[in-house]
């Protein structure tokens, strides 16, 4: 049986969007007339007819929506679910939580299940380790809208982040404007578009401040967790590295490089200052109290679930991605403040 044509074949085929492919066979009148012509002539050229499993999916409602999240024991996603359930039960929607556990494969597993349950719409923070997306957009194509929140993906859809860009910058910033000039940072996982951004940040504070760098002083923390950034940390000392602050990829491995700092008899901030990264709930109680980049969860959490919303009562099948970026804040403690 030949499979039908869609609109992302449309669009692969005439090298546009496919929210332009969309757009023209309505005769937006902000395509230009060329466009409509070519896209409408290809589209019956290929027999293309809308999806009708889509357009009954889009119509046929559970009033439930699914959560995929890497780890719920995250202090960060815990605020994000509340942000979510906010907008979800004052709007009479039922939520149905997955834990992917950082594995692509549970990602996999949970994906199919959501859509098995016939969720309305998908809020998916992918895994670290997640590098295709084939069972995202297999939902997508079955009318099921999906939004993407604090991990970016390369997905035509929609997406809800964090300027970790300028989390990363300014938590640098602000290191050598206390006067730490020999940094180093603990980066997140490989491929993991947070952790790029946030070294990037890094990177630039450097350049825009006139301080040298060195890239051996971007070491990787791929886990992210106290013991590996506590080794990372000894390891560096025990090979002399110099160097007078530390900007953490999170809080996590912020607290790791702080023990290791302690154990080795290193006064903090006076010998090496320390900023992490998301301001877990810990992070104002261990000492001294750790100065953070804060992401506000809840608030993303909100937005996300009202995007998804708007998605699920559009009555059209493809709707125009929208990507919003959220700022961060800087929290001042003791890890970079002399008391």
């Amino acid at each position: 049986m030949k499979q039908a044509v869609t609109l992302k074949d449309l669009a692969r085929e005439l090298n546009i969007a496919t929210s332009t492919v969309s757009r023209a066979l309505k005769d937006n009148p902000e395509i230009s007339a060329v466009t409509r012509a070519r896209v409408k002539k290809l589209a019956k050229e290929l027999n293309y007819e809308p999806n009708a499993l889509a357009l009954s999916l889009r119509h046929s409602k559970t009033n439930t929506i699914g959560v995929i999240l890497p780890e719920l024991v995250h202090f960060f996603f815990s605020t994000v679910i509340s942000g979510i359930e906010d907008i979800a039960y004052s709007n009479g929607y039922n939520i149905i939580i997955c834990q992917s556990n950082e594995t692509i494969d549970r990602e996999i597993l949970d994906s199919k299940a959501l859509f098995n349950h016939r969720v309305d719409g998908i809020l998916a923070c992918v895994s670290k380790n997640t590098n295709h997306y084939d069972h995202f957009i297999a939902i997508q194509d079955k009318g099921i809208p999906i939004v993407f929140f604090d991990r970016d993906v390369p997905i035509d859809a929609s997406k809800i982040l964090s300027n970790d860009f300028e989390g990363g910058y300014n938590a640098t910033k602000h290191l050598i404007e206390s006067g730490k000039t020999n940094l180093i940072h603990l980066s997140g996982p490989e491929g993991l578009m947070l952790s790029e951004q946030r070294t990037r940040g890094f990177v630039q504070a450097h350049r825009d401040l006139g301080i040298p760098f060195s890239r051996e002083k971007i070491l990787r923390c791929g886990d992210g967790d106290v013991e590996e950034s506590f080794k990372i940390i000894q390891n560096a000392l025990q090979k002399g590295m110099k160097f007078d602050g530390i900007f953490a990829v999170n809080d996590i491995a912020a607290v790791g490089a702080l023990q290791a700092l302690q154990a080795a008899h290193i006064s903090i901030p006076q010998g090496v200052a320390i900023i992490g990264y998301s301001d877990w709930q810990f992070s104002s109680f261990i000492s001294p109290k750790l100065t953070t980049i804060k992401q506000n969860g809840n608030d993303m959490g909100k937005k996300a679930a009202e995007l998804l919303l708007e998605e699920i009562h559009s009555k059209d099948t493809f709707i125009e991605p929208k990507s919003i970026t959220l700022p961060t804040e800087i929290i001042l403690r003791g890890t970079t403040l002399n008391k």
